[in-house]
């Protein structure tokens, strides 16, 4: 198992905010504003040339996007994405894995039994409805009886 595996967690309203933010920054820096220095290179070049028609900050962005890909293409060594097989987890790791497995088993198992055992004491409700009938009818046979 990972010691350092850490979990983002986002609470509440103030949190999704948070979150929008950092997403948003993350936009703006990474794929926005290199888009807009790529617009303004093409622009100046084609101000200057009068060759090729100038661009807009969405067609510069996909420019930025065209130049990225290009590099990783070119570049073959580092991939950002990869598919490779899981690691083989090592034998403690795999009893630690194993021990969780037979408690956490072991714990439904108990939540089962105990499930199991209240239904079994609690009555339903029509069974209540018909108990209450019954002693009612009893009562109504033991006041004739006294009655008589």
């Amino acid at each position: 198992m990972r010691k350092n595996f850490r979990v983002i967690q986002i609470n509440g309203f103030r949190g999704i905010i948070v979150a929008l933010g950092i997403l948003a920054c993350l936009i703006a820096g990474f794929i926005v504003f290199p888009g807009l220095v790529a617009m303004s290179i093409w622009n100046f070049i084609s101000a200057k040339t009068l060759l090729i028609p100038p661009l807009g900050i969405i067609q510069g962005t996909l420019l930025w996007g065209i130049v990225v890909v290009s590099y990783m293409i070119l570049k073959k060594r580092h991939v950002i994405v990869s598919f490779k097989p899981p690691t083989e987890l090592s034998d403690d790791e795999l009893d630690e894995v194993m021990e969780r497995i037979k408690m956490e088993t072991a714990a439904r198992m108990m939540t089962d039994v105990i499930a199991k055992s209240r239904m079994e004491k609690k009555p339903t409700i029509l069974d209540v409805h018909s108990s209450e009938d019954e002693n009612k009818e009893e009562i109504g046979a033991s006041n004739k009886n006294i009655d008589n």
